[in-house]
């Protein structure tokens, strides 16, 4: 860690996580025009387009046949599994639901560490998973009757939840040999693989239908959220500590809360702020552990 511009390290890592914050309202809004496996498309190739000139100019382009492989096959778990599962679920329940609920990724991963023996139990991270499973349960529970809110899309959402938990479970090898830009970049390029044959399915007839403002929250989807947020966060990383980032995520479910209940007028009620506090509160708990580096989050944008 270095203590250069600590003040630019900060306005960084803040601004990834409100561009994360965000991504799932934009995603929201852009569903009912664009079908799903088109919008993944087109999205995961133009930040797939933004990444490899990244990975061109940092000459970070090079990774062994072995890693690509490794890369290839993950790949299925996250990009295409965890965004078929989170932007289905998108589609179906609150954006704040699938931003509360993503943020309990890190917990997943304790889980599955615990049940490979790679992470001892500890009274903190046992309490920081009860108090993000009563979150979950009491967020879940309270807006069973509210508009936008159903039991079926929380239920993606965990999907895309569980794909990204056994992901980073399973990277922590490959982690050690690749930089997290090649890490975003290939499995960004191999998801093309998946969505550009499903998305041809859906034709071009939505591409007239999008706004002037529906491209601009595409872009926004495409570039900063699967991108610059990344390269903001990473930029974070080298200049503060692993805690801090770490932490850091914890603001994303809030910044979504908020904007849905200010731009888009949904209920702030008082079960949906207690079960976004329990679940941030048990990732924040488990996160006063001293953090692994491969298991920090990579991206957590919607």
């Amino acid at each position: 860690m270095t203590a250069h511009h600590p003040i630019r390290a900060y306005a960084a890592l803040v601004s990834s996580m409100l561009i994360w914050g965000f991504s799932f309202l934009a995603t929201k809004e852009l569903l009912p025009v664009v079908p799903v496996l088109s919008l993944l498309f087109a999205r995961f190739a133009v930040a797939t387009l933004f990444l490899g000139a990244l990975a061109l100019a940092y000459r970070a382009w090079r990774v062994s046949r072995r890693d690509l492989g490794v890369l290839a096959g993950l790949a299925l778990l996250s990009p295409v599994g965890y965004y078929l599962f989170e932007t289905y679920g998108v589609a179906l329940t609150q954006a704040s639901h699938v931003s509360i609920l993503i943020a309990t990724i890190p917990i997943g991963v304790y889980l599955i560490a615990f049940a490979r023996r790679m992470e001892r139990i500890t009274w903190k991270k046992t309490v920081g998973i009860a108090l993000g499973f009563l979150g979950i349960v009491l967020l879940v529970d309270s807006s069973s009757g509210e508009a936008g809110a159903s039991l079926a899309g929380d239920l993606l959402v965990l999907g895309a939840v569980a794909c990204a938990a056994v992901q980073t479970v399973l990277l922590k090898e490959a982690l050690r040999r690749i930089t997290p830009l090649q890490l975003t970049f290939y499995q960004s390029l191999f998801s093309l693989g998946v969505f550009g044959p499903l998305a041809a399915v859906d034709g071009f007839s939505w591409i007239p239908k999008v706004s002037f403002v529906g491209w601009w929250e595409f872009l926004f989807l495409a570039i900063l959220c699967s991108a610059v947020a990344f390269v903001a966060m990473n930029y974070a990383l080298a200049r503060l500590s692993a805690t801090s980032v770490s932490v850091s995520v914890n603001l994303v479910p809030i910044v979504t809360v908020i904007a849905e209940a200010v731009g888009f007028g949904v209920p702030l009620t008082l079960a949906k702020v207690a079960g976004t506090a329990l679940a941030v509160a048990g990732v924040f708990v488990i996160q006063l552990e001293k953090p692994d580096a491969a298991l920090l989050p990579k991206q957590e944008g919607g």
